[in-house]
């Protein structure tokens, strides 16, 4: 039997890279620096339990694949994943701490796909107005919406491909994803969810 242990999650301000800043002065615009920083609290709480949760499977490590959303199959994964935890990544820092035990990292995402989804969210976070931000979100609501699909499809595939007959795979992704729809029936998921803070959750969290 193959098992895939899907992780639903909050990306933190680390995970999100030069688009942090822009993200970061949208959100305190509409909501307020409080708001920021109880946000910033819930999503490190998220991290913590999400760790804790991982830390007492009964599965050895040698047999776990990692599966992380944004990273591409491009060669240097191992690589990024080091780059994104030295600048404060939780999600990645439990990446790479699994990797350290003997887990086995897979490039997960197409990286045209994933340029393709940087160029739609620059072209909205550029807008300076905040009714043009909203309109350009609109336009390009649909195209994310595809793209997305198209994200999840290859993501599935690249699970499908990788994950090997005993094995055990851990996925980590943004809640907009929906992968479990493109899986093989003979993968058996099983969902590890800890305290999502949906209170604190701002809609250009979603990624």
């Amino acid at each position: 039997m193959r098992e895939l242990i899907y992780v639903p999650v909050i990306h933190s301000e680390a995970d999100m890279g030069s688009l942090a800043g822009p993200h970061k002065q949208e959100f305190t615009d509409q909501l307020g620096v409080y708001v920021w920083n109880e946000h910033i609290q819930a999503v490190d709480q998220m991290w913590e339990g999400i760790s804790k949760r991982l830390g007492k499977l009964d599965v050895e490590h040698a047999n776990l694949r990692i599966y992380q959303d944004g990273l591409p199959f491009c060669g240097r994964e191992l690589d990024i994943v080091r780059d994104v935890a030295a600048h404060g990544s939780q999600n990645h820092r439990l990446v790479l701490s699994l990797v350290q035990r003997g887990a086995s990292l897979e490039g997960t995402e197409d990286i045209q796909l994933l340029l393709e989804e940087y160029r739609y969210i620059q072209a909205i976070t550029g807008e300076h107005e905040a009714a043009e931000k909203r309109k350009k979100a609109k336009l390009l609501s649909n195209k994310r919406k595809l793209l997305l699909c198209r994200r999840d499809r290859f993501i599935a595939q690249r699970i499908d491909k990788t994950l090997k007959e005993g094995e055990t795979g851990v996925l980590f992704a943004g809640m907009a994803h929906q992968v479990d729809k493109y899986l093989p029936k003979d993968i058996h998921i099983s969902y590890l969810i800890f305290r999502l803070p949906f209170s604190k959750l701002h809609p250009a969290e979603i990624l």
